[in-house]
C-alpha cells in the first residue's frame, strides 16, 4: 500500500512537472500573441488614413478614365454616325461596295451573311487579332473599337463593321494610367511615412507617459511629462498628468511629514516616562517625594500621548472618511454662552466681552462644533497675555451663522496665515511645545468646521492679535 501510494505520487509529481514545463514553454508564444492583439495605435491611424487615400485616389482615377472613354466613345459616335448613314443609303450592292473607303480615324468593311468579305477600306496587310470590343492591328500597331450593324440591301442580309482608331486614345490612356499609378504610389508612401511620424511624434506623449509611468516609485515621484515640444490637444493631457503627479507627490510629502512629526510628538513624552521609570528604579522604592514627582510626571505624560493618539486617530478617520458626526438641531447661541462661561471659569486674568445673539439654531454636532470653538478659544488663551483681552460675538449673516472669537495677543506674522491649519505646523516652535501645543488643534477645528460645510476666515497682524470668524450654515 505505501509503494503504490508513493508511486502514485511520484507520477502526479512527473505529471505536474511536464504539466508546468509546458506551460512555461507556451507562455512565450502567449505573450507573442498579446503582443500581436496589441497592435500600435499609431500603426493602426496611419494605416486607416493611407487605406482611405488610396480608396479615393483608386475611386478617382476609375471615375476618369470612365469619363475619358466615355467622352471619346461619345464623340466616336458622332463621327461615325454620318458615315453610316451614308452608306445605309445606298439601294445596290455595287454601289455600297464602291461607296467603301476610310475617311480620318474610321474604317469599314463589308460582309455577307456568310461572313465573306465584300469591300473594305483597311488597309491590305493589316494583321488584326479581335477581341470582344476592339481589335488591334499588329502590324501598323493601331487599335480599333469595332461597331457592327446589319444592312438590307437590294434583297441582301449584309454585315457593315465599322473599325474606329482610337490609338491616340489608347496612348493617352496608358500614359494617364501610368503616370496615375506613379502618383498613387507616391502619394500613398509619402502620406503614410509622413503620416506614421507625426501620429507617433504626435503620441510620443503617450510613449513617455508609459515609460515614466511603469519607473515611477516612492523614490522618483519627481518624474514629469516634457511639454516643450507638444503642441496639439495631448498637451493638457501631459499638464494633467503632471499636475496630477503634482498631488501625489506633495500628499506622499505630507504623509512623511505627519509619520515624522507624529513619531517626533510621541518621542518626547515616551523619553520622559522612561527617564522618571529609571529613577523609579533607582532611588523611587526608598525616597517618596522622587516616587510621587515621577507618577506625576508619568500620568501626565500618558495623558499628553492619550490626547495625541486621540487627534491623531480623529484625523486618520478623516482622512479615510470614516469619520461620524451626530448631526441635529441645537441653539448655538445656548453653546456660546457655554463656551464663555468655560473661558471665564480657566481664563484668569483675562478680560473677557461676549455679544451674543439670541435664538439662532443650527444642525450639527453639538460636541464636535463646541470642540472646535475650544480649540479657538485655547489658542487664545495661549498667546494673549493675562492683561489682554478676548471678545465672543454671534451674530446672523448672509444665511450664515458666525461666531467670532478674537484676542488682543501677539498675532500671527503674514507670511505663516496660509500655513496655520497644516498639521503639525507651528508659528514658533520653541514657544508652541512651551505652551505644550502639538500643532494639530486648528486642523482638527478646520476639519470640523468643514464637515458641516463652513468656511473659516482669520485675520490677523502680529502684535495686534488675532480674529477668527466662522460660518456655520443656518439650514
Amino acid at each position: 500500500m505505501r509503494t503504490n501510494s508513493n508511486g502514485a505520487a511520484h507520477a502526479e509529481g512527473v505529471k505536474a512537472g511536464k504539466l508546468n514545463r509546458g506551460l512555461k514553454k507556451k507562455h512565450p508564444v502567449n505573450n507573442q500573441k498579446e503582443r500581436k492583439k496589441h497592435s500600435s495605435l499609431a500603426m493602426r491611424i496611419t494605416s486607416f488614413y493611407t487605406g482611405m487615400l488610396a480608396r479615393w485616389m483608386s475611386l478617382s482615377l476609375v471615375v476618369i478614365y470612365l469619363l475619358v472613354i466615355g467622352f471619346n466613345l461619345y464623340f466616336a459616335y458622332l463621327d461615325t454616325t454620318p458615315y453610316i448613314n451614308e452608306l445605309a443609303g445606298y439601294e445596290t450592292l455595287e454601289e455600297l461596295a464602291d461607296s467603301i473607303g476610310s475617311t480620318e480615324n474610321i474604317y469599314a468593311v463589308l460582309k455577307d451573311e456568310g461572313g465573306n468579305l465584300i469591300a473594305s477600306s483597311l488597309p491590305e496587310q493589316s494583321t488584326l487579332t479581335e477581341y470582344r470590343f476592339f481589335t488591334i492591328d499588329f502590324t501598323f500597331y493601331k487599335v480599333y473599337y469595332i461597331y457592327s450593324l446589319p444592312l438590307y440591301t437590294n434583297g441582301q442580309n449584309l454585315y457593315l463593321h465599322i473599325y474606329y482608331d482610337f490609338t491616340l486614345l489608347a496612348l493617352e490612356l496608358l500614359v494617364i494610367g501610368a503616370a496615375a499609378v506613379l502618383l498613387f504610389i507616391i502619394a500613398v508612401i509619402s502620406v503614410y511615412v509622413r503620416g506614421h511620424y507625426l501620429t507617433r511624434k504626435a503620441f510620443s506623449v503617450l510613449d513617455e507617459l508609459i515609460l515614466k509611468a511603469n519607473s515611477i516609485s516612492s523614490q522618483n515621484l519627481n518624474l514629469r511629462l516634457n511639454v516643450t515640444d507638444s503642441t496639439d490637444e495631448l498637451v493638457e493631457f501631459a499638464l494633467t498628468f503632471n499636475r496630477m503627479m503634482d498631488r501625489i507627490e506633495n500628499a506622499y510629502k505630507k504623509q512623511n511629514q505627519f509619520v515624522s512629526d507624529a513619531s517626533h510628538e510621541l518621542r518626547t513624552p515616551i523619553s520622559v516616562i522612561q527617564g522618571y521609570a529609571r529613577m523609579l528604579e533607582r532611588w523611587g522604592k526608598d525616597d517618596k517625594e522622587i516616587l510621587q514627582e515621577s507618577i506625576d510626571a508619568i500620568n501626565k505624560e500618558a495623558k499628553a500621548m492619550q490626547d495625541l493618539v486621540e487627534k491623531l486617530l480623529f484625523i486618520a478617520r478623516n482622512d479615510k472618511d470614516s469619520l461620524v458626526l451626530v448631526k441635529d438641531r441645537f441653539d448655538l447661541s445656548e453653546l456660546m454662552n457655554e463656551v464663555v462661561r468655560d473661558t471665564q471659569m480657566i481664563g484668569s486674568g483675562h478680560t473677557i466681552d461676549s455679544s451674543i445673539e439670541p435664538g439662532i439654531s443650527v444642525i450639527g454636532d453639538r460636541d464636535r462644533i463646541k470642540q472646535a470653538l475650544r480649540i479657538f478659544v485655547d489658542n487664545a488663551l495661549k498667546y494673549t497675555p493675562t492683561e489682554g483681552k478676548i471678545t465672543f460675538r454671534l451674530t446672523k449673516e448672509e444665511g450664515y451663522a458666525v461666531t467670532v472669537i478674537k484676542d488682543s495677543g501677539m498675532g500671527i506674522p503674514e507670511e505663516d496665515l496660509p500655513q496655520i491649519f497644516d498639521r503639525f505646523y507651528r508659528v514658533d516652535t520653541a514657544r508652541a511645545r512651551e505652551k505644550g501645543g502639538s500643532g494639530l488643534g486648528l486642523s482638527i477645528a478646520r476639519i470640523i468646521v468643514l464637515r458641516h460645510g463652513g468656511k473659516i476666515k482669520v485675520a490677523s497682524k502680529e502684535g495686534k492679535g488675532t480674529k477668527i470668524s466662522v460660518y456655520w450654515p443656518l439650514s
